[in-house]
């Protein structure tokens, strides 16, 4: 029996003079972080931005909205205690007197509400959804309100973010724009023409289009999604018609039937357009812009782009069909930067 622990002793005693020291790194100036070795080859940081872009690009943007949001809390927080020390009350009775006690809701806006929604309330009549919108409205409201009373205060005191947002280098490649190229904003769409999503972000985009003008240049490239089998071609299209002054006229043709793009399709956009046919089919057959459509494709995947549509704002990421208001926030925050 002695003699087996003697020889376990041993093997514990060899297996631990074995053990692997830790591999220390030391990472010289400008080169990529190093995140792991094999067999004295490093993995960095810039492998696997390679590798997962797209990943780590909505990774990043989630980090810093949470970060952002948590920041906000405090700061308002902050705020509505220093007022209400001011004021010699309590935060809570602050905000009811500036916020809960002036928010009232009427019934003229509750019956406004549900005939404008009514569809959503599947045969509901007013009187069964009535407290529920109330509450709805009021919530809102309040929002809205607290908000503005936040703007106020903020006004009053030295306040600096200091957090940033992840920033995507994004070029426009060339591609056609609308608004000036040296506007303080620019917004780059990769689309796709059959992507029923990036038809319905038209609405979105042309209000911020408007609502910025000559504040904002805005650029599309092409990210035809390999299941939209028609989609590439229809991307070249665009670009058949650009070579003839038409390109932002045939993007509305293509986004207006998305369900018809086929090349025969395409063709009758064209001849509406009045485009030399000619040269249009010529242009077609020929794959002319092929490589400049996977070019957008390839840049597009760098950048971190999975799916469609997916804008960069200043390089700052917004992905999908997303309302105007999330627009408007990065634009106004874009502008309001020295």
């Amino acid at each position: 029996m002695k003699k087996f622990i003697i020889i376990g002793l041993l093997l514990t005693v060899v297996s631990c003079s074995r053990a692997k020291q830790p591999i220390v790194i030391t990472n010289t100036p400008g080169e990529s972080k190093v995140l792991a070795v094999i067999d004295g080859e490093k993995i960095t940081e810039e492998d696997i931005k390679k590798s997962g872009s797209s990943r780590l690009a909505q990774a990043s943007a989630e980090l810093y909205e949470a970060q952002k949001d948590l920041v906000d809390a405090i700061v308002q927080e902050k705020l509505l205690a220093k007022e209400a020390a001011k004021r010699q009350k309590t935060a809570d009775l602050l905000l009811k007197e500036e916020i809960f006690d002036k928010v009232a809701v009427t019934d003229k806006e509750i019956e406004q509400f549900y005939n404008e929604k009514k569809a959503s309330f599947q045969g509901k009549t007013l009187d069964q959804v009535k407290e529920n919108l109330k509450s709805y409205l009021q919530r809102q409201k309040q929002e809205e309100r607290r908000g503005e009373f936040v703007k106020k205060l903020m006004a009053k005191v030295d306040l600096s973010y200091l957090i940033q947002p992840p920033r995507v280098e994004v070029g426009t490649n060339g591609n056609p724009g609308i608004g000036p190229k040296d506007a303080k904003i620019t917004m780059i769409e990769f689309t796709d023409y059959q992507c029923p999503f990036c038809g319905r972000a038209r609405e979105v985009v042309n209000q911020v289009i408007a609502e910025y003008k000559g504040k904002l240049h805005y650029v599309l490239r092409d990210f035809p999604l390999s299941f939209h089998k028609e989609s590439f071609k229809a991307h070249e299209s665009a670009r058949c018609a650009n070579d003839q002054g038409k390109y932002w006229e045939m993007n509305k043709k293509l986004f207006s039937n998305q369900r018809d793009l086929k090349l025969e399709d395409l063709q009758k956009y064209a001849s509406e357009l009045k485009l030399d046919m000619n040269k249009f089919n010529e242009c077609l057959s020929s794959s002319k812009h092929a490589a400049a459509v996977s070019q957008d494709q390839q840049d597009g995947e760098k950048a971190g782009v999975s799916g469609t549509p997916a804008f960069f704002i200043n390089g700052r990421m917004i992905s999908g069909a997303r309302p105007f208001a999330a627009f408007k926030e990065i634009i106004d925050e874009e502008l309001g930067r020295n």
